[in-house]
């Protein structure tokens, strides 16, 4: 088995946390270069996990010898970035949100289609164990047709690197509905299938601009010199309502900082039954199914296999390229995220709703 060699674009926290440990734990696989503008950053992650070459240019990484990209790197340059790497003949494993735009969103899979490279986007709740048995469940028809669906992630004092690039509008493309509600919203397109968001309203809340406190993400371990570029110019919190093509219906907030308890959860409403994770009544199951049987409602906590997510999402992604597999990433569930995303945003700054046409 020929060993596959994979080069990180970003020396931060995810990239320290997640893509590295699980690329090294891979087999077959080599983490043989790591790139980063930051070079007192780079050069300490990869002392800290043997890295042999650093780069400061990503560009001058991609000239290397290497098969497989990890794309870690702020989100602004996510799509750029992979569209890089693929026209250097290599795959592409890339962080959310995968693009800020449509045209991010088109030019990325044209440019997968055209070079042959894999590219595939790093959401680890879609190699979670409830995922995988709500997906199964969904497809063969258990929840009837799906017409109500709510997800929330909220924080109760979360900022991310305050005062480095994820409060920063012009290179995060956003706040907590940019960097934890994609999840959210992403785990319920995927498992749904819910691809035509034709309405969305949103509104944005900034109300601890002043009082902000530093959540402790990305690990401080992993902050090392990190330029802070000033103060926080994004939300804390955003909520949006989706309406969809056939009639369905999201509500979705996503909160870094609120008097409010941490929490994260998923709930669809189907004409034959309905879920919510995890269950209201017993956190420690990760899933309640609500329904009927011969007429008699009635609950199921159905058994959710353990997954290590990360480690999963990279196993996946390292098979697909070994065997010219398709990666699961389709170019319609990512274009219906970042139209929901930019809905809500552009909704909040015009006080009107944003229409959508397939």
């Amino acid at each position: 088995m020929k060993k596959l060699k994979a080069g990180i674009i970003g020396a931060g926290g995810i990239a320290q946390y997640a893509h590295i440990p699980s690329f090294k734990k891979a087999e077959g696989v080599e983490v043989a270069a790591i790139a980063d503008i930051n070079e007192i950053k780079m050069k300490a992650a990869a002392e800290k996990f043997g890295i042999p070459r650093t780069f400061k240019k990503c560009e001058d990484m991609l000239k290397e010898d290497i098969d497989i990209v990890s794309i870690c790197s702020p989100n602004a340059f996510h799509a750029s970035q992979s569209i890089k790497a693929m026209k250097a003949g290599k795959h592409v494993l890339c962080e959310k949100p995968l693009c800020l735009s449509e045209e991010e969103v088109d030019e990325v899979f044209d440019t997968a289609k055209r070079t042959g490279m894999k590219f595939m986007g790093a959401m680890p709740r879609r190699f979670s164990g409830e995922a995988k048995i709500l997906k199964t469940l969904v497809e063969n028809g258990y929840f009837g047709d799906i017409y109500y669906m709510k997800a929330s992630y909220l924080r109760r004092r979360g900022i991310p690197g305050l005062g480095t690039w994820f409060t920063n509008k012009k290179l995060a493309g956003g706040g907590p509905m940019m960097d934890i509600g994609v999840h959210a919203i992403d785990f319920l397109v995927y498992i749904t299938r819910a691809l035509s968001p034709q309405m969305v309203t949103g509104s944005t809340f900034s109300k601890f601009t002043d009082s902000a406190t530093d959540g402790g993400w990305p690990p401080y371990e992993t902050r090392q010199g990190d330029n802070f570029i000033g103060k926080m110019n994004v939300e804390e919190l955003a909520s949006g309502f989706v309406k969809f093509g056939n009639g369905a219906v999201l509500f979705i907030e996503a909160g870094w900082a609120g008097n409010c308890a941490a929490s994260s959860s998923a709930v669809i409403l189907g004409t034959k039954a309905g879920f919510q994770v995890p269950d209201p009544s017993e956190t420690k199951n990760a899933v309640r199914i609500y329904g009927e049987t011969c007429g008699i409602i009635s609950d199921l906590l159905p058994e959710v296999p353990k997954s290590e997510m990360f480690q999963e999402e990279v196993n996946h992604f390292i098979d697909c390229v070994r065997n010219n597999r398709e990666t699961g990433t389709m170019k319609e569930e990512i274009m219906a995220v970042t139209r929901i995303i930019n809905g809500i945003y552009k909704s909040a700054e015009t006080g009107k709703p944003v229409f959508y046409r397939d």
